[in-house]
């Protein structure tokens, strides 16, 4: 094995192990010398001229002040970018690179709609149900103190079950029927 594979592989293990730079030899400083050329390496996935009906699109947060956004079909990863935070050019960035889908679930993550409008002008959006019964659960929490929030809790806990246009014509009855029912305490919140 040559000298570059071997910088490779050390930065590798530091990449992907629990060690700081710190702790490797020289306090960092040898080891940064030795890989300060794998830092500038940004790998792009292959662009995407197939087109898919659904694709998932979503940021993961990594240590290191780094996200990386996600593009995937049912069954493939369709494309990912590297970058700092969610934004709309970095949401472009990765949308330019894989064809035009007919439907994008999306967490609804900053900066998407707009990138999603930009590149994709056709798609629809469809917000992802896991996401926005978290954002639910986020405001009632799970032990809700009210009547409304007990209900809206149960209601947004249902849309995880949702698997028919029957089921999701109920779904939609239920959230019309809890906005009567619960008008004048609707009428007393702050809108966040």
């Amino acid at each position: 094995m040559n000298k570059t594979n071997n910088n490779l592989q050390i930065f590798l293990d530091w990449l992907f192990g629990k060690h700081t730079q710190l702790d490797m030899a020289g306090d960092g400083r040898s080891f940064r010398r030795k890989t300060s050329q794998f830092w500038e390496l940004w790998p792009l996935p292959p662009k995407v001229e197939s087109s898919s009906s659904v694709v998932f699109v979503d940021g993961i947060y990594l240590a290191r002040n780094a996200c990386i956004l996600i593009c995937c079909n049912e069954t493939h990863v369709l494309g990912w970018y590297v970058c700092r935070y969610e934004h709309s050019k970095a949401w472009e960035a990765l949308l330019r690179r894989i064809s035009s889908p007919i439907v994008v679930i999306s967490d609804g993550g900053t900066g998407f709609q707009k990138a999603l409008k930009k590149v994709w002008p056709k798609a629809k959006l469809q917000r992802c149900l896991f996401h926005a019964f978290q954002q639910v659960k986020r405001y009632t929490t799970i032990r809700p103190k009210t009547i409304a929030g007990c209900e809206l809790y149960g209601i947004a806990r249902d849309l995880l079950t949702i698997h028919t246009q029957d089921h999701a014509i109920k779904w939609v009855q239920n959230v019309m029927s809890w906005k009567v029912r619960h008008r004048v305490f609707l009428s007393e919140i702050t809108v966040d």
